[in-house]
């Protein structure tokens, strides 16, 4: 949990290059203060908002973020396989995908403030779960429709253990995608929202 995410050490040059991600962090200045003070976790200062604003377009269907959360070895393991399948599945389905970025020191409530920044339609996080027995490179997938500050876990949906054990990774992609689908269609998401099971791959 104390490991520090690297864009460039844990992600390979020409998946950075090609997703053209870029490294922001919450007002949590360092991961022991993270694991201490989690409110900082979920919020973004002055410097870090501006990045967003300025890189990231507005008002996108989906707003994808991945967060180094509790297992940087998870976010190592399945974001270079994950994020291409949802970026390019979303593009397949007619939807604007809003340009991924990386937030170090991140909790889950950072979703609120990305948000109210850039009020994209969806909003969806990879992040890192903490390491359990089975293994540290079980990654979170949240969905939240139209994020603002004030929402709570019962906005939200949730698609966890993403890892070659547990939820494959392939699999893992189909069911984001449809529950995207569902929020956009339906304008809801968390405890106002039933998944489609039945609508999914194999």
């Amino acid at each position: 949990m104390q490991a520090e995410l690297d864009l460039n050490a844990h992600f390979s040059r020409e998946f950075v290059r090609r997703w053209e991600l870029f490294e922001i962090s919450t007002e949590a200045s360092s991961k022991s203060e993270y694991l201490l003070r989690p409110d900082l976790g979920r919020s973004l200062g002055e410097v870090a908002r501006s990045a967003v604003k300025t890189q990231c377009p507005q008002g996108p269907d989906v707003q994808i973020v991945v967060g180094d959360g509790l297992s940087v070895c998870a976010v190592a393991a399945q974001v270079q396989t994950l994020l291409p399948l949802l970026c390019d599945g979303g593009r397949e389905r007619n939807w604007t995908m809003g340009r991924p970025f990386v937030v170090r020191h991140c909790r889950v409530g950072i979703m609120n403030h990305i948000g109210a920044l850039l009020a994209p339609s969806t909003v969806v996080l990879l992040i890192g779960e903490r390491p359990g027995l089975a293994t540290a490179e079980s990654l979170s997938a949240y969905l939240a429709y139209s994020p603002r500050p004030g929402h709570t876990d019962a906005d939200r949906n949730l698609v966890s253990n993403i890892h070659a054990r547990g939820v494959p990774v392939a699999k893992a992609a189909t069911r984001i995608l449809n529950l995207v689908g569902q929020m956009i269609e339906e304008r809801t998401s968390g405890t106002h929202l039933k998944e489609r099971l039945n609508n999914q791959e194999a």
